[in-house]
Parts: structure tokens; C-alpha cells; sequence
């Protein structure tokens, strides 16, 4: 720990209180950043970015760290979206929320249909027949239901065995971020 941090012993029962996962771990406050607010109408940086609409709090701390690891400019946490602060966003992303440009973004029904979009499905074509574009995000579907109908026509997906039905959300996102980085590396681009 740092040495400007500050130690405080609590009495066994508020320390109980206190730990609602019940870790019996020390606990650890820390003052959050504020998400500032996203607006579609302001477009999107260069680059990639992530629209995020996981409910998993696991899967959102996976996933930020996937994408400070591969270099995302912003990460937008959809309305749907689980806290990045909650301690199970918090545990998975090994302290990456804290590096992340998080914004706040709209619901994922009502994002326009003019953003460039790249969103990613099962029931889209191979991702390592895509080219993507300079400035773009990239969506995932939610756990379980995946994406609105809209977004599926022009997805990509991660081909797969067909002896599971889908990849977790979290774990196809990271290696759809891998490839974009990837095809970045070879265009000459870092």
C-alpha cells in the first residue's frame, strides 16, 4: 500500500456490516472519479471505443481490462450496464477502471443508427474477414439475450465449435479488441 494511505480498525461486528461479500479481507476506500456523460450527437473519438452493455459486474471489470490492456480510447457504460465500481467490477478488472476513460453512456435501444457501429453477435460473419474502420465501437450483446435485432444484421462474430452455443460476452469482446489491435499492428499502426 502506499505509505499516504490511512489504516482503520473497526470492531468486529461493524467490520462484519461492512464486508457484504464476506471476504474477511481488509477493505479498501477509495474515492471514485466521476463518469461524465456521453452524448451520441458528439460522435466518437478516433480509434476504438466500447460500448458496454454487460449486467454482469464480473464481466464489466473483465472486459475493462481487456480494453485498457489493448488500448481502447473510451469505454461508454451503457445504461444497462453494471457499475464499474461495484467490488466484483472492481476485483476482475485488477485496478484497470481506475485507467479506463469511462463516459456514461444512453440505453442500448436508443443509440442512432448513423454511430459506426461494429457490433459483435454469434450470428454475424467471421471478424477475421473484417476490416475495421479508423474510428468506430465496438458492441457486444448482452449476456444471455445478446443484441437487438437492428444491430445483428451487420454484426461480426468469433467463429466457433458447434458444440457450445456462445462464447461469454466479456471473453468474446477481449478477443475481438485483440484483433482490432492486431490488424492495427499490421497496418503499421501501434
Amino acid at each position: 500500500m502506499p505509505a499516504q494511505a490511512s489504516w482503520y480498525q473497526f470492531s468486529a461486528e461493524l467490520f462484519r456490516t461492512l464486508d457484504v461479500f464476506g471476504t474477511g479481507a481488509p477493505l479498501m476506500l477509495v474515492r471514485m472519479p466521476p463518469i461524465r456523460p456521453w452524448n451520441p450527437e458528439d460522435g466518437l473519438p478516433e480509434g476504438c471505443s466500447l460500448l458496454l452493455p454487460f449486467q454482469d459486474p464480473e464481466n464489466v471489470g473483465t472486459v475493462i481490462r481487456s480494453a485498457v490492456a489493448f488500448g481502447v480510447g473510451t469505454v461508454i457504460l451503457l445504461s444497462e450496464c453494471a457499475h464499474p465500481y461495484h467490488p466484483k467490477s472492481l476485483r476482475a478488472s485488477g485496478g484497470a477502471v481506475f485507467k479506463a476513460a469511462l463516459r456514461e453512456g444512453p440505453s442500448l435501444r436508443d443509440l442512432p443508427g448513423d454511430l459506426p457501429i461494429v457490433p459483435l453477435s454469434v450470428e454475424g460473419t467471421d471478424i477475421s474477414e473484417f476490416a475495421f474502420p479508423e474510428t468506430f465501437a465496438l458492441l457486444p450483446g448482452i449476456e444471455g439475450p445478446g443484441l437487438p435485432e437492428r444491430f445483428r444484421t451487420n454484426s461480426v462474430s468469433i467463429p466457433i465449435s458447434g458444440h457450445v452455443e456462445s462464447l461469454n460476452a466479456a471473453a468474446a469482446t477481449a478477443i475481438a479488441l485483440y484483433l482490432w489491435k492486431q490488424s492495427g499492428i499490421k497496418d503499421g499502426v501501434s
